[in-house]
């Protein structure tokens, strides 16, 4: 019973220094078991990622009809188009403002998780620690007055 205590002591403090470092050290693991309840609950990146290039595909020609315009008001002018701006770029609307957001909030209930699982462990360490305790003194009490009944 002694090592049942101390393993659960150290279970409970593995996964609560897991919970507190959860932002930084152990954020992998976290985002692993995230991105595998969000594609269990069907929403996958993939699909997100397909949604963002088309809206994409859309943002970039609504700016070739403006480089368009721009070309077409230049015309009788000696000015030159910046057509930096109107270079096809990677938004990432549904990402960056759904699933990443998403994403943390399914880490974050990992983490209120994996914190009350481990303060149950560590209270039941103490419990059992308590057992042990009991059980031991009431063995050694036993044994002292057996000495003395001896005497």
């Amino acid at each position: 019973m002694k090592n049942l205590y101390q393993v659960l002591y150290g279970v409970a403090g593995l996964l609560f220094l897991t919970v507190i470092l959860g932002g930084t050290v152990t954020k992998p693991v976290f985002n692993n078991y995230s991105v595998k309840t969000l594609e269990t609950a069907g929403v996958k990146k993939a699909s997100m990622d397909s949604i963002d290039s088309r809206i994409d595909d859309m943002l970039f020609s609504v700016k070739k009809v403006q480089l368009q315009i721009e070309k077409i008001k230049n015309i009788f002018s000696s000015d030159q188009i910046d057509e930096n701006k109107y270079q096809r770029t990677k938004s990432e609307v549904f990402v960056k403002n759904i699933y990443n957001p998403l994403n943390e909030l399914v880490i974050i209930f990992y983490r209120i998780g994996f914190f009350f699982i481990s303060i149950i462990l560590f209270l039941s360490a103490v419990i059992f620690q308590m057992i042990y305790r009991s059980k031991d003194l009431r063995r050694r009490v036993e044994k002292l007055e057996a000495g003395f009944a001896a005497k």
